[in-house]
């Protein structure tokens, strides 16, 4: 397979991924082109990144062999990640919650994430960790955090509209966070960790294969859940505002479970199918397979778990070792009357019939899509 995809270039990535719809901006090809100190490509402000000087291009491949969208290395990560459809590896499947009432307060789940990347600066296992925060009412952007303060700052998915609803004119609930690998890559940065969806942590896998720089500084990958992720301009929000009857001025805080969760400030809540969502969601979300974040260590999400727990699936023996070492010192909780091996089975079944769900949407998603 990778043989034959010797001589692909950015030009057959446009034609096979960005023209047929394909991309999903997770930011991989800019952020390891071997040519980035040339700027021969760059991501654009809205749609698949571009090239900025075609004949600075090395033609070496490397933005090809790791767009997830590609699928080139996949039977090697496949056998390296043991992986078993429809989600993969599974060391151990826990609900749990951080134990700090500070973290939990903040975050949208369990604070779980938040609580292990807490614990690994805190033990100086990692300099920092890439993760996104908020940069206005409504936006968020992908930053590297290195304190408690700075992982805080960026737990939860919460709203501040005291002025206005701005921000929601071009609103994408999808960070590129791979975009920020390579700012931070120094001499002085030995071990991060990065929190990111499947395609993120898809493309962070290949280039570790590879050994392309700097996925080597990469020494935990917390994945997420992720089965649609949204992108809607001001005449969206206005029909979702029109159509479920509510004003985004008034919401706190939203969440992605089983649907999409609005929480309002007067402490009602609305859900909203996914189904209804169909016309919001980006292109490429509905051409990835991968729903429960297969190549990460540990993946996490609300899914299967009651409200303000955190669903954990440890993957790896990196993860395992983690997982364990933060219960251990205290960071995170597993309450056991809710991991006794029913309430797992349960959450197992939810996870696995998501998964069948993204991967059946995807091969009729790309049906017809491909060259």
């Amino acid at each position: 397979m990778v043989d034959n995809t010797i001589s692909k270039t950015f030009e057959d990535l446009i034609k096979e991924v960005h023209e047929p719809g394909l991309c999903g901006e997770c930011g991989g090809c800019v952020s390891f082109c071997s040519a980035g100190d040339l700027k021969a490509i760059e991501m654009s402000e809205s749609g698949p990144p571009k090239y900025i000087n075609k004949d600075k291009c090395l033609k070496c491949g490397i933005c090809y062999f790791v767009c997830p969208q590609t699928h080139v290395l996949n039977d090697q990560l496949n056998t390296k990640f043991k992986y078993e459809a429809p989600i993969g590896n599974q060391i151990k499947v826990a609900s749990c919650h951080a134990t700090s009432e500070e973290i939990r307060k903040q975050a949208t789940d369990g604070g779980a994430i938040t609580a292990i990347l807490n614990y690994l600066l805190d033990n100086r296992l990692i300099d920092g960790a890439i993760v996104c925060k908020r940069n206005g009412p409504f936006n968020r952007v992908p930053f590297f955090a290195t304190t408690k303060e700075d992982l805080i700052e960026a737990a939860g998915s919460h709203y501040d509209t005291s002025s206005q609803v701005t921000g929601l004119e071009n609103y994408n609930t999808f960070i590129a966070t791979n975009i920020t690998l390579k700012k931070v890559m120094s001499p002085d940065l030995l071990n991060i960790a990065v929190v990111g969806t499947p395609c993120q942590i898809n493309s962070i896998r290949k280039m570790q294969e590879l050994s392309i720089l700097p996925a080597h500084i990469v020494k935990y990958t917390l994945g997420l859940f992720c089965y649609l992720n949204f992108s809607f301009k001001d005449e969206d929000r206005k029909m979702l505002e029109k159509r479920f009857k509510f004003s985004f001025e008034d919401v706190d805080s939203m969440n992605i479970r089983e649907d999409l969760i609005l929480y309002f400030k007067n402490n009602e809540e609305l859900h909203v199918s996914f189904s209804d969502l169909h016309e919001i969601g980006r292109p490429a979300c509905f051409a990835c397979p991968d729903f429960s974040n297969i190549y990460a260590d540990i993946s996490f999400g609300g899914l299967g778990s009651e409200e303000k727990l955190t669903t954990a699936v440890i993957r790896t023996k990196i993860g395992e070792e983690l997982y364990r070492n933060a219960i251990n010192k205290g960071y995170i909780r597993e309450p056991k009357e809710l991991n006794k091996p029913n309430n797992k089975d349960e959450i197992l079944a939810k996870i696995k019939e998501f998964s069948k769900k993204k991967i059946e949407r995807a091969e009729t998603t790309l049906k017809g899509k491909r060259p």
